[in-house]
C-alpha cells in the first residue's frame, strides 16, 4: 500500500532540450529529421517550417468528435499552449516529441501587449508565465521529449560578448535565470568551408562565452550534425543508461 501510494505521488518528468541560436542558423531546419507521425509542433508564429512537404506531414490541429487530431498547432497564448501540451501528453500516446518553435516570441508578444503598462509588476508576470511554460514542459509524460527553440542574445559587449537565451531584458533576468532551468542547451553554429560555402552544425558545449551546455559524458564531440533526431536519440540513450550510445 505504501509503495503504491509513493508511486502515485511521483511526478512525470519528460526530457527537455533547448535548441538555441541566431536567425537563419538551422534551428527549424533541423526538425526535418524528426518522424512526423511521432512529432507535435507548436508554432508561436504562423511561420511555416522549412521541412519538405510540411503541410502534408504536419496537418493543423483540429478537434474532431472531442479528440485532438493533427500535429501542428499555431498559438502564442501561454494558457492555451500549456493546456494543449497537457492534452497531448494525456491523450496522444502516438506522440513522442513535442516541439515549441520560436518560444521567445511568447515574450515578445507579451511585451507589446503590455507596453503601455507602468511599473515593474509586469516583468514579474512575464517571468512567471515563461517559467511556468518551461515547468509544464518538464512535467509531461515520461516518454515524451520536449524541444524548446529559442533565439539568443549578446548580453556582453562587442569586445567581450556573452551569449544567452533571449529574454525581454534585465528586469526579467533578475527575476529568473532562464538558462539555468535547462540541462541541455544545444547551440546552432555556422562556418565557412574551403569553398566559401556556409555550413551548419550544432555545438554541444560552451565556448566559454555562452550558455551552451549538455550533461557531461553525453556527447563525445563538441560539434555534431545539425540533426534534431540525432540529438534526441543521443540524450534519451544517455539518460536511460543504454550502453549502445551514439554519443
Amino acid at each position: 500500500m505504501v509503495i503504491k501510494l509513493l508511486l502515485n505521488l511521483q511526478c512525470n518528468m519528460s526530457n527537455v532540450i533547448c535548441l538555441a541560436g541566431l536567425s537563419n542558423t538551422g534551428k527549424s531546419t533541423s526538425l526535418r529529421y524528426l518522424v512526423p507521425e511521432e512529432t507535435f509542433i507548436v508554432s508561436c508564429t504562423n511561420k511555416q517550417l522549412q521541412i519538405p512537404g510540411f503541410k502534408k506531414k504536419y496537418p493543423k490541429v483540429k478537434v474532431i468528435d472531442g479528440k485532438l487530431e493533427g500535429n501542428w498547432y499555431v498559438n502564442n497564448d501561454y494558457e492555451k499552449i500549456t493546456k494543449t501540451l497537457k492534452v497531448v501528453s494525456a491523450t496522444r500516446p502516438d506522440i513522442k516529441v513535442v516541439v515549441i518553435d520560436d518560444l521567445n516570441y511568447l515574450l515578445s508578444n507579451e511585451i507589446m501587449d503590455k507596453a503601455t503598462e507602468k511599473g515593474y509588476e509586469k516583468f514579474t508576470i512575464q517571468a512567471k508565465n515563461y517559467y511556468e511554460m518551461i515547468r509544464t514542459a518538464n512535467s509531461l509524460r515520461d516518454d515524451l521529449t520536449v524541444v524548446l527553440i529559442s533565439h539568443i542574445v549578446n548580453d556582453g559587449t562587442d569586445m567581450e560578448p556573452f551569449w544567452k537565451l533571449y529574454t525581454s531584458g534585465k528586469m526579467l533576468d533578475k527575476t529568473v535565470n532562464i538558462d539555468g532551468l535547462f540541462s541541455y542547451i544545444i547551440y546552432t553554429d555556422t562556418y565557412v568551408d574551403e569553398n566559401d560555402e556556409v555550413q551548419y552544425r550544432f555545438r554541444t558545449r560552451t565556448n566559454g562565452n555562452d550558455t551552451c551546455r549538455s550533461v557531461a559524458g553525453c556527447f563525445e564531440d563538441k560539434y555534431i550534425e545539425p540533426n534534431m533526431k540525432l540529438v534526441i536519440d543521443t540524450v534519451n540513450k544517455f539518460e536511460s543508461g543504454e550502453e549502445d550510445e551514439t554519443c
